[in-house]
């Protein structure tokens, strides 16, 4: 309290002289405003505080664990003091030092920052043509939440602006969420989902094929994240699924799927599944591909498996939106995903080369082949 303005003043007979001076006590920082912990998605800010006072006013420095901050296009220490670091990535996980200096001392103050695995949040367009139907522009909203009772994370999403001639056979199809979920799955031990692997840039190319002969293309692009953290994904289909009446039972039986990291910036991917229509089975299989960014590396184990459970779809023929759950997570291969590994690595003898092979169409597969019939004949 002694601190302030003092002015001294001289006076005689001759007249007044005065002097005016400022007493400034010097003193150590101390925080004012402390972080605290945090929890983010990814790809969402953010924002540290840390404020301090003192004699002389105190610089803020941050470190990370122990390393110094160093400010770029994400990261950036404010006038303030505060740490912000926009689209935060779970790279960004760690404990930070807010440390406040002058020449009277010092005060460190430490505070954890959790950035969860992959975007709360994914929305997209959808174009192209289904049984030779136009799509017009169909619109994709998505959430991702942890799942309160479960190791898996929860995958909320409804396709808008569906034909009705579509929506009832469109809801066996889950993969066209595919990049969703791959992004978005719950991370268990060491595994990555896509998100941690390819910061959500990639471009994933998938062909499916129904046990009753219809064949589906769909071309998926990840453009990374919004500014509000949001996974951006456009999505292009082709081809021929099987037809459903609106009232039939579909009932999508939980399925596994196999990521092999075939070469730098490069994934193949395999899944069979099985869905039923009112009570009656229908096999089909999925290969995707995937190409992304190889700077990012590679994952950390050769075979990654993504597990997806608990899947309900619903088409709403009023509204036209097709609407899907689905739980997530991904770990690491099985033993008989590396047998899985070894056969498609093996060299495969394509034998729709020759031509007698097949009466009709011939499909080489790994390992194998099949023939198929035009749309509508059976073998």
């Amino acid at each position: 309290e002694d601190a302030g303005d003092y002015k001294c003043m001289a006076t005689n007979d001759a007249g007044v002289v005065e002097r005016s001076l400022t007493l400034t006590l010097q003193s150590p920082p101390v925080i004012t405003v402390e972080p605290v912990e945090t929890v983010i998605e990814a790809g969402a800010t953010a924002m540290l505080n840390c404020q301090a006072n003192g004699e002389p006013p105190p610089t803020i420095k941050w470190s990370r664990q122990g390393h110094p901050v160093v400010s770029n296009e994400r990261v950036t220490v404010l006038s303030n003091g505060s740490l912000r670091i926009l689209s935060a990535q779970k790279e960004d996980t760690s404990e930070y030092e807010c440390v406040a200096r002058n020449l009277m001392g010092s005060v460190l103050i430490r505070v954890p920052l959790t950035v969860q695995g992959g975007p709360s949040r994914a929305k997209g367009s959808i174009i192209g043509n289904i049984n030779g139907i136009e799509f017009g522009i169909a619109f994709l909203n998505a959430t991702v939440t942890d799942s309160p009772d479960s190791e898996t994370r929860v995958i909320q999403a409804k396709i808008t602006n569906v034909p009705r001639s579509l929506g009832p056979g469109m809801r066996k199809l889950v993969s066209i969420l595919s990049p969703v979920y791959w992004t978005t799955a719950k991370e268990i031990g060491e595994a990555m989902n896509g998100f941690t692997l390819t910061d959500a840039v990639f471009k994933r190319e998938t062909q499916v094929e129904f046990a009753t002969g219809e064949i589906l293309r769909m071309t998926h692009i990840g453009r990374g994240l919004d500014p509000d953290g949001a996974l951006l994904l456009d999505v292009v289909v082709s081809g021929h699924v099987l037809q459903l009446q609106s009232v039939a039972d579909v009932n999508v039986k939980d399925y596994t799927e196999d990521y092999i990291q075939t070469g730098p910036g490069q994934l193949y991917a395999r899944s069979t599944r099985l869905f039923t229509i009112d009570g009656v089975s229908v096999p089909y299989t999925w290969n995707h591909t995937i190409t992304y960014d190889y700077t990012k590396g590679k994952m950390p184990f050769l075979v990654e498996t993504l597990h997806a459970s608990s899947i309900t779809t619903e088409y709403n023929p009023l509204e036209e939106t097709v609407a899907f759950k689905i739980h997530a997570s991904i770990a690491k291969g099985s033993n008989n995903a590396d047998v899985y590994v070894f056969m498609f690595l093996s060299t495969d003898i394509d034998e729709c080369e020759t031509r007698d092979t097949c009466q009709h169409e011939c499909r080489n597969t790994l390992g194998s082949y099949q023939c198929t019939c035009p749309s509508g004949y059976r073998l």
